[in-house]
């Protein structure tokens, strides 16, 4: 039963991932020619085209080499961080290019699996640590934020307001995992009960029909045994009067 139950969760978690996978393409593509799309601002062709370009053969490559396995879903989850490093590079800090993060964790959430929203964390804590230090240290053409300065108490709410938004995904993907798991359980074995009752109602069925014939045959029995007792009233009712005729008979002589 445990294995039946297993392999019923596999089975599930698969149909589930290749149509996530599907949509997961499809936001990638997107990620990918808003990337070339926002060049056009501050010329920054080759970085728009080169992570774009990038991201999906990333995606097709990982999926070729290990088709079996998730880890082209964890390449895409890195890759929704890396196009927010580069999409606020591109646009020179431009503050709203940090909401591409929570947007990218909302995505993840398709996939109903808390794990990965890992690496797209990981990211872009990484890249926004790194950059912002870099561009405090006064390294010019970094382009963390268009902020003069931005201080460590400031930092930490804004990384830590955006591991909330991971952590709060990653909790509704885990629950939405279970619910969809529970759900298409209950509906299998609806199903496998609907089964089981269409098996049991054509056997009844047939036993219905053969209780019919054998009630037919034992009808015919019956009338048969009817005109056998009236063929032998009949004839025991000839035997009474020639018996009674006999005994007159005998009588009269």
């Amino acid at each position: 039963m445990t294995n039946s139950i297993i392999n019923s969760e596999n089975e599930i978690t698969l149909k589930m991932n290749q149509s996530a996978d599907k949509i997961m393409f499809g936001f990638l593509s997107l990620y990918a020619v808003f990337g070339v799309a926002i060049s056009i601002f501050y010329d920054t062709w080759i970085i728009g085209i080169a992570i774009g370009t990038l991201a999906i053969i990333s995606w097709f490559v990982t999926k070729l080499i290990f088709p079996n396995h998730s880890l082209h879903r964890y390449t895409a989850s890195g890759f929704l961080g890396v196009f927010v490093g580069s999409y606020i590079y591109q646009m020179h800090g431009l503050f709203e290019m940090h909401f591409f993060a929570f947007i990218g964790s909302a995505i993840l959430i398709v996939y109903q699996n808390w794990k990965l929203q890992i690496p797209l964390i990981a990211v872009v804590v990484v890249h926004h640590a790194t950059f912002a230090y870099l561009q405090y240290s006064g390294i010019p053409d970094i382009y963390f934020t268009q902020l003069q300065y931005m201080d460590l108490q400031t930092f930490i709410f804004h990384t830590g307001l955006a591991a909330t938004v991971v952590i709060i995904c990653g909790y509704w993907a885990y629950r939405f995992r279970n619910m969809t798991i529970l759900e298409a359980l209950r509906s299998k074995e609806i199903s496998e009960n609907m089964d089981q009752m269409k098996l049991l109602n054509a056997k009844l069925q047939k036993l219905s029909q053969v209780l019919k014939q054998k009630n037919i045959s034992i009808e015919e029995r019956n009338r048969e045994l009817e005109d056998s007792k009236e063929k032998l009233m009949a004839i025991t009712e000839k035997q009474t009067i020639l018996y009674k005729q006999l005994l007159d008979g005998k009588m009269l002589g």
